[in-house]
């Protein structure tokens, strides 16, 4: 407990670390203190505290040993309502994810509003085949590029604006040359997660398709980790990130041979010290 503690953001400010217990509550449809004190890396007198805020805010409702959700099912938040957080650093990442677009063949890009912010910066390339699960990303590329889109096929998830792929039953004859993720965790020595254990699921299969996986990261995201592991930091090839990331995590990455790119970084945007991905793992070895 303690060594993952010392992993955590130490200075999340409280009103964005209750606006992730609020998304984490909605999301699960309840969340437990001693639960939102490992992840977050903080005291369970302060988790408690939290919650009694959300309370009196009239987000959650105040359980024994926790909170449950104000509104379940398909009230959940909306997409559409959680995806302006660190705008800035999210456009700056999807601008520097345009260096990592191969000039032809096919590419993934998975749901997340920082994926998001790269395809609207995409150019028209007539040589690209898009393959994505977010519909906003799909619908983007087809209205304003002419360019080859498929989506794969399975469950809506309303909520995040996408589809599960573990219901395409053609996902096992797919591959692509370079896959662009995002991720609502990064914890260097537990692991890449999610909230999700479909979306882990199939984010690990859309890893495991790919010859290059780029994960587009900004710095709140670091030393958390959340319901559904997906592997471990090094089935990442390069993350993309803004310069709120710390020296600890850069280090950490690069001791998994994992490349870090600081978005608007002059020169080549390599962090300090980073190894550029030497020494990286194979995808078959995990």
């Amino acid at each position: 407990m303690n060594e993952e503690r010392l992993s955590r953001p130490e200075t999340m400010i409280a009103a964005e670390r209750r606006r992730q217990i609020h998304e984490w509550a909605m999301q699960k449809g309840s969340v437990t203190s001693t639960w939102l004190a490992e992840v977050l890396g903080v005291r369970a007198a302060t988790i408690r505290h939290d919650l009694d805020v959300l309370h009196k805010e009239g987000l959650l409702i105040r359980s024994h040993g926790g909170a449950i959700a104000k509104t379940l099912g398909p009230s959940r938040l909306p997409y559409s309502q959680t995806r302006g957080s660190y705008l800035t650093e999210k456009a700056m990442i999807g601008e520097a994810a345009l260096a990592f677009m191969p000039p032809s063949g096919t590419i993934f890009i998975g749901s997340g509003s920082t994926t998001y912010q790269m395809a609207i910066k995409m150019s028209e390339n007539r040589g690209m085949h898009v393959v994505t699960n977010a519909l906003e990303v799909a619908l983007h590329l087809a209205a304003h590029l002419n360019m080859d889109v498929d989506v794969l096929g399975g469950k809506l998830r309303p909520e995040t604006c996408t589809t599960s792929c573990l219901h395409d039953p053609a996902f096992e004859m797919l591959y692509w040359d370079v896959t662009f993720i995002g991720l609502p965790a990064v914890n260097v020595p537990r692991g890449l997660s999610t909230i999700d254990g479909d979306a882990a699921m199939c984010t690990r299969k859309v890893i495991e398709h790919s010859s290059k996986v780029v994960l587009l990261c900004d710095s709140s995201k670091f030393g958390r980790f959340s319901y559904a592991k997906i592997g471990p930091v090094s089935l990442v090839d390069t993350v993309i990130t803004d310069s709120g990331v710390d020296s600890e995590t850069i280090k950490g990455l690069n001791e998994q041979g994992v490349e870090v790119i600081v978005a608007g970084m002059s020169g080549n945007g390599h962090a300090p010290g980073s190894n550029g991905g030497n020494g990286h793992h194979s995808k078959e070895d995990f």
